[in-house]
């Protein structure tokens, strides 16, 4: 008799993708066993997961429970003796979806928060020695030194963090209505006297881009941490490269290579 497929467990197959994908790089198992590397594996890990459990709660668990909560108040309207006195339609019972999506949007909004704060943290810790021994600054500091913003307060920097902030205030301040100044560009049509409504569909959307942008922002903000130590002069550089290296023409080439990939990672950074 054949047997079942198995269940697979996504933790199970978060960790390994990651793992997989990691072992890719070169030396990172001994960055790994460092309390540095470690740490910043973890945090990587973890951040993901929340927001994988983020999602499934929202998507299978929450808005389901909206909707069949929709049907269930129409079936009682629909069937009470007393329906010709209950002025109610089922588009004002779909509200109650609306909002459980704004807060959605809001949840949304503090993972992301939470995710950027331990991010530059991890970071921070990842190369304090390598900074200290250079006198180089923390990603808070450089990042006011070299593209004039708080690293905290960047969502404007991107379209995906602008738009969920958005939405975000707008439960928080202005009870769901779109906020007038500064009104968010993919809402400037919006109806000032209707509470905003997004779709299930919009919102798997909104979730699945910052997905990705958390994934692009680990990279930058790793890459904003090398890009000072890279920037040093040539000799400096050079102390800490392999005696294989040190002598190679091709290595200073390499570099401003380098630095110039940087430059295009972080071009989101830079007015």
């Amino acid at each position: 008799m054949k047997k079942p497929n198995p269940k697979y467990n996504p933790i199970d197959i978060l960790v390994e993708r990651f793992s997989e994908n990691f072992a890719k790089i070169k030396d990172f198992d001994k960055l790994q066993e460092s309390e540095e590397g470690k740490r910043l594996f973890d945090l990587i890990i973890k951040s993901t997961s929340e927001m994988e459990n983020f999602q499934t709660l929202f998507l299978n668990y929450y808005i389901p429970s909206a909707n069949k909560s929709i049907v269930d108040s129409w079936n009682q309207i629909s069937k009470s003796k007393y329906k010709h006195l209950l002025n109610i339609s089922k588009d004002e019972l779909k509200e109650n979806l609306y909002e459980t999506i704004r807060l959605g949007y809001v949840g949304l909004f503090h993972k992301y928060e939470s995710y950027l704060k331990s991010l530059v943290d991890a970071t921070n810790f990842l190369l304090k020695e390598l900074n200290e021994e250079n006198n180089l600054l923390s990603i808070e500091e450089y990042c006011k030194k070299e593209f004039k913003i708080n690293i905290f307060k960047s969502h404007h920097k991107f379209a995906i963090i602008k738009r969920i902030n958005y939405i975000s205030n707008c439960v928080k301040h202005w009870d769901g209505f779109p906020i007038k100044e500064p009104i968010h560009p993919e809402f400037l049509n919006s109806n000032p006297d209707e509470k905003i409504r997004i779709e299930k569909e919009i919102f798997k959307i909104d979730i699945d881009r910052l997905k990705s942008h958390c994934q692009l922002l680990m990279s930058q903000i790793i890459t904003i941490g090398f890009k000072q130590y890279f920037e040093l002069d040539y000799e400096t550089i050079k102390k800490s490269l392999k005696p294989e290296l040190k002598e190679s023409v091709e290595t200073k080439q390499k570099l401003e290579e380098i630095i110039k990939n940087f430059d295009f990672v972080l071009s989101d950074f830079k007015e």
